[in-house]
């Protein structure tokens, strides 16, 4: 039945995990005889071939097919090129705008976000790889004109600046947050990719090559809106993505809301620091507050350092010039907290399973 061929797919995807959601979900895009065809993955095109008796012509065919729509992910090796599931499909799907001129088309795209939000709060949020990881994914990184140079020097790891100046290729393509939830009026076009990650969605024709001051401007677009930096926990050799994000949205920060945990993504070295003297108690900072840190007692405002991220929104944003970032973290917070370096980036996002 072709229930069962989706379902098959759908535990394929999630390495084991049964979902309510995602079997709808790739029913949507796929007819059985493909998502067969996606089942004997990983290998390459000749093996694929063999095991679904097709003409290797028409499985390149194919397969290059679905790499383009975000459904798997091929490696170059000296050999050969090997095809492979990728690991985080939502995020491969939501960024293609032709995703949904094919379901609006069907009058499915409505049906579609439905059951990827649904797909993320009530699954993946639970699942323990997800929530339960050594290291967080993602950390803060600060407004850098928030940051008084008297307190110690900005680390390259923590400046947009200096993150844009290292990056070999630089893209925008949509946030897959902000498209899925549709909880805000933010933009969605300000979703910065960076390195390889860039690279291959440049490829796939989901991103777009922009310059470091096409990023530097989208960043400064995203502050005055309130949106926090985020960016992929890593060192320089590892940067992925610089993200601008709200908590209504963000799989990160909403995550952190649904499980009740602050440990899925990392502060910033910094906390916010009120002058009373020029607080008018205006509320602003708490408006621009995505952490609950900031309220207003005795018409002026107050900072609760422990949930305070460091992000520097409530200073960007106060008229009164009232709040600046103060560092109150030794550099090992960030340079002792990263992951391990990756070998091959593209390799980490491919399910690389076992065939009998």
């Amino acid at each position: 039945m072709a229930e069962d061929v989706f379902s098959e797919l759908s535990e394929a995807y999630l390495e084991g995990m049964r979902s309510a959601y995602l079997p709808e979900i790739l029913g949507m895009f796929l007819k059985v005889k493909e998502a067969e065809l996606l089942l004997a993955l990983p290998g390459t095109v000749t093996e694929i071939a063999e095991r679904i008796c097709a003409e290797r012509s028409q499985t390149a065919e194919a397969l290059e097919e679905f790499y383009r729509r975000g459904f798997i992910l091929r490696k170059e090796t000296e050999e050969d090129t090997i095809f492979a599931l990728v690991n985080d499909l939502l995020d491969f799907l939501l960024h293609d705008k032709l995703v949904f001129d094919r379901l609006a088309d069907k009058g499915q795209k409505g049906r579609f976000l439905d059951l990827c939000d649904a797909l993320f709060e009530k699954e993946l949020t639970r699942d323990a790889k997800w929530s339960q990881q050594a290291v967080p994914r993602v950390r803060v990184i600060p407004v850098e004109k928030t940051i008084s140079m008297k307190w110690g020097e900005v680390l390259p790891l923590e400046s947009v600046s200096a993150i844009l100046d290292s990056a070999r290729t630089i893209a925008q393509t949509e946030c897959t947050c902000r498209v899925m939830a549709r909880n805000c009026d933010n933009p969605t076009d300000v979703c910065i990719l960076l390195d390889d990650f860039a690279e291959l969605f440049i490829d796939r024709g989901a991103a777009r090559r922009i310059s470091k001051e096409e990023a530097l401007e989208i960043l400064h677009r995203s502050e005055k809106l309130g949106l926090v930096h985020h960016l992929n926990n890593a060192d320089s050799s590892g940067f992925e993505f610089l993200c601008n994000c709200c908590t209504c949205c963000c799989m990160v920060l909403r995550g952190m809301a649904i499980l009740g945990k602050e440990d899925i993504c990392y502060k910033s070295r910094f906390v916010s620091k009120l002058d009373h003297e020029k607080c008018t108690g205006c509320g602003i900072c708490v408006d621009r507050c995505h952490f609950g840190a900031i309220t207003v007692k005795d018409d002026k405002a107050v900072v609760d350092e422990c949930k305070c991220f460091g992000c520097g929104l409530c200073a960007s944003g106060c008229p009164e010039q009232a709040v600046t970032l103060v560092c109150v973290r030794e550099p090992g917070h960030i340079t002792e907290n990263l992951p391990e370096p990756l070998d091959d980036v593209i390799e980490d996002l491919m399910i690389l399973r076992k065939h009998s």
